[in-house]
């Protein structure tokens, strides 16, 4: 019997499982701290990435406006044109986009701008007393009175995308149209005069 008793217990002793779990040290865990540390590394290489990627994008995109010198044109006009060719003069923040003089069949004198409201206006010369030649001035408008500039008188075109100044003196017309508000074209219309010197404005 106490034979038994003995090979029992050898055999519990022999089965004894542990039931301790491990407890916390309170140091801290190098392995958490060696990732946090790459995924701060990671988020600022992409940071300064797009940084990069930005500066390029912004000195990629130059302003769409494109200037032009009246120089040459101006210089042929004056040399070719058998009117007074008139530029506006101290249009301050005003860009030339476009200016040419075509001498036939019809000889006409354009300059085109863009004004500091990104708005567009143009002028138009030629010597003739016919309107023919601003078909795109006048598309879309229709007569709406006159106005007197500098003594002189102007007819006025309302159109719903563009207004325009038209006037008639001793066989030279001269048009002064855009998207710009109608005091705009007024104050451009009062500003022309004769420009032998070549200049921008």
């Amino acid at each position: 019997m106490a034979l038994e008793i003995s090979a029992l217990a050898g055999i519990r002793h022999h089965d004894h499982v542990s039931t301790n779990t491990p407890q916390p040290t309170g140091r801290p865990n190098a392995r958490l701290g060696q990732t946090m540390g790459d995924l701060a590394r990671s988020i600022a290489v992409v940071l300064v990435a797009v940084g990069v990627i930005m500066v390029i994008i912004h000195r990629a995109s130059p302003d769409p406006v494109r200037e032009v010198s009246i120089s040459a044109p101006l210089m042929l006009a004056n040399m070719q044109a058998t009117f007074p060719v008139e530029v506006p003069q101290n249009q301050a923040g005003y860009r030339l986009t476009s200016a040419r003089f075509k001498g036939t069949p019809t000889p006409v004198w354009h300059l085109g701008y863009v004004t500091p409201d990104n708005e567009y206006i143009q002028l138009e010369q030629s010597a003739t007393e016919s309107t023919q030649f601003l078909k795109s001035q006048l598309v879309g408008t229709k007569k709406a009175g006159s106005v007197k500039i500098n003594g002189l008188t102007w007819t006025i075109y309302d159109g719903q995308s563009q207004d325009a100044l038209v006037r008639t003196v001793n066989g030279v017309t001269t048009a002064v149209s855009g998207t710009a508000s109608l005091d705009e074209l007024k104050r451009v219309a009062k500003s022309l005069a004769t420009q032998k010197q070549t200049q921008l404005l």
